[in-house]
């Protein structure tokens, strides 16, 4: 089924503020939702929706925040987000990882005590269209067992870098575990195995059915097991947010907050080589990644982000395709509330 963006974004921040959160809160967490959902990135998308206003109405997310400094030391900032929706957190973040950026080149924002703030990438963006480069870090909690190991002790830890050209936004933005849990969870609700290198049972061992998944894989083995260690540092450790099993469980933990940790850094290309020639040579380089000539089966050669800003353009004059399982999780959602979700016109 395919929905009108603007409904759905309506109907989101109506249920958001419904669940009692504030005006900014309930804008920014539908807009970081949505986004995913545009780019078919529905693992991060309005799925996570009912879990999101499930916890706010447990008390262990802040409806109406105060994220507050609790450091500034030139460029770097220490952010407390008050346990508020990530979405919101994050973007504050955002704004003033930028601030600095423009005053001293480079912005660092360390955030602690926030929640789960959806895709990675949707920051790292808006810090590249404003002329920055972005890399944006969060950790989460544990689901991925570390290289050699049988029980989950790191998050999927996602990471995120962005860029901007000429021609668009180079995006990279990935989980260090084979694959993010949200995509399992997919899995499970559509009734499809998953591949054997996604994930392991509660002995360690690979398997193809994802509700026997106890714990995923680290991306390549070891060497998405050190990404996700590095994450862990800067986003949970630097920061003085939760890590490993200090975070709390989004779905399945109810006695405790998260105290996700998130790390921002944008970087003014200015300062180095200056804005001007820095999106010209980004320029060239998008230039000699599009003349490569494609390997049999494929098209073209996509940059990172590409596909996904293609789909975006797509979906917002044509509407936004949604499983049945999460369109009837969003009806049963809003008739709590007293909302409908407007299928009309989609």
């Amino acid at each position: 089924m395919r929905l009108n963006a603007q409904a759905l974004d309506r109907f989101a921040q109506g249920v958001l503020r419904a669940a009692g959160a504030d005006e900014a809160s309930a804008a920014a967490t539908a807009q970081v939702l949505l986004d995913a959902d545009l780019k078919g990135i529905h693992s991060h998308g309005l799925v996570r929706l009912p879990i999101y206003v499930r916890r706010l109405e447990a008390g262990l997310a802040n409806p109406r925040p105060v994220p507050r400094p609790l450091r500034e030391e030139g460029p770097l900032v220490l952010l407390d987000g008050d346990q508020g929706l990530g979405p919101r957190v994050g973007l504050l973040a955002v704004e003033l990882a930028r601030e600095r950026a423009r005053a001293h080149g480079v912005g660092g924002v360390g955030v602690q005590r926030s929640t789960h703030f959806g895709a990675a990438g949707f920051y790292a963006e808006a810090l590249a269209r404003e002329g920055l480069l972005g890399l944006v870090l969060s950790n989460v909690e544990p689901d991925v067992v570390p290289y050699g190991g049988r029980r989950a002790t790191l998050g999927t830890n996602p990471l995120a870098f962005a860029a901007p050209a000429p021609q668009g936004v180079l995006l990279v933005d990935l989980a260090t575990s084979q694959v993010a849990m949200g995509k399992v969870f997919l899995a499970r609700a559509r009734g499809e195995a998953i591949p054997p290198d996604w994930g392991v049972d509660e002995e360690g061992r690979p398997t193809r059915d994802p509700h026997r998944v106890r714990a995923l894989l680290p991306l390549g083995g070891p060497k998405g097991y050190a990404l996700a260690l590095m994450v862990e540092v800067l986003a949970g450790v630097l920061t003085g947010a939760g890590i490993a099993h200090g975070v709390g469980r989004m779905y399945d933990e109810w006695d405790r907050p998260q105290n996700v940790g998130h790390f921002f850094l944008a970087l003014d290309p200015e300062r180095l080589v200056g804005q001007e020639a820095f999106r010209e040579r980004m320029g060239l380089l998008w230039q000699a990644i599009k003349a490569t000539p494609p390997a049999p089966g494929f098209p073209e050669v996509l940059l990172p982000g590409e596909r996904e800003a293609r789909l975006r353009a797509e979906r917002l004059a044509t509407g936004v395709p949604l499983e049945e399982a999460t369109v009837r999780s969003l009806k049963e959602l809003g008739a709590r509330y007293g909302l409908a979700l407007e299928v009309e016109g989609a």
